[in-house]
């Protein structure tokens, strides 16, 4: 078996390729090769390899992110801050708020407090809420307490007091919330006088109504009525209430269908009528008149003079 050595002195190798083929008579060795042969150059004459600086890539610009594929792939939900995103909850609620400690101190408000109530956050703050609604006292907060246990919200009604020391009819809602410390009450106060105001002239029209010496209705645009004072009742032989809210007026008059008509698209009209009453024919004069709510019809006022 023959062994070599390469020029680099590279591991040794068996070169199966150049085995002689045994024979009769051994075949004597070949003389060894030197290991070592000289260079053919001398040092003098070797090149000096010089070191290369390594090259620096240019910087790229940041790939534009890539827009969520409609109906599926990933979309990632922003961060928002926290406290950011609780004041412009706060802030943006119709009523005024305030957030109060079991002392019934206001802990938090918001800017609605200001122009609802005169004070600024400053202000209101360790305010006690029975300074702006005096009865929330702490007897009351403790009873509030107790009913807010077996319901959520609780609904009060009461005179408010503003900074400057005047009043408004508010409405009061109450509820629990975990704040800072403990259970803290959510207290949310709207003014109501407008509402108020309007209850109170829709009872004096009511009473108007109802007290009137000459039989008046209010209709739907459909014909169906109302309203009855007891006069139109009698007249149309009306007993209670659902034969008032389930009769129409073209029921019983049904030669006054034009000016009905007339009258729910807003027109004022005045016609002479019969009707039967207690088996005799009742010869009147009836007056419709279209009611209004800007520039909407909601309904249709009668009233009838006998003639």
């Amino acid at each position: 078996m023959a062994f070599w050595f390469n020029k680099k002195d590279e591991t040794l190798k068996a070169d199966g390729a150049q085995m002689p083929q045994a024979s009769g008579a051994a075949t004597p060795a070949p003389a060894a090769a030197p290991l070592l042969k000289p260079l053919g150059k001398t040092a003098a004459t070797i090149p000096v390899v010089k070191a290369v600086e390594a090259s620096v890539p240019e910087p790229r610009p940041p790939a534009p992110p890539v827009p969520p594929q409609e109906g599926g792939g990933l979309k990632i939900r922003p961060k928002l801050d926290q406290r950011a995103l609780y004041q412009q909850l706060m802030n943006g609620l119709y009523d005024a708020v305030f957030i109060l400690d079991d002392r019934g101190n206001v802990m938090e408000s918001n800017i609605r407090v200001s122009d609802v109530l005169g004070y600024t956050r400053d202000e209101a703050w360790d305010l006690p809420i029975a300074t702006i609604v005096p009865g929330m006292t702490r007897q009351l907060m403790e009873h509030l307490k107790k009913n807010l246990v077996e319901s959520s919200h609780v609904l009060i009604d009461s005179r408010c007091f503003r900074k400057d020391g005047t009043s408004f009819a508010g409405e009061i809602g109450v509820c629990n919330i975990n704040f800072m410390r403990g259970n803290n009450m959510i207290c949310t106060i709207r003014n109501v006088d407008r509402r108020k105001a309007a209850l109170v002239d829709a009872k004096r029209f009511q009473s108007a109504l109802e007290h009137s010496l000459v039989p008046m209705f209010i209709c739907n645009i459909d014909g169906t009525f109302l309203m009855a004072n007891k006069f139109a009742q009698d007249m149309f032989n009306m007993r209670n209430l659902s034969d008032i809210k389930t009769a129409k007026l073209l029921e019983f008059i049904p030669e006054a269908a034009s000016a009905f008509d007339s009258a729910a698209k807003g027109g004022n009209v005045e016609g002479t009528y019969s009707l039967n009453f207690q088996g005799t024919t009742v010869s009147f004069t009836m007056s419709l008149n279209g009611i209004k709510n800007g520039e909407e019809i909601i309904g249709v006022s009668a009233s009838i003079m006998t003639v």
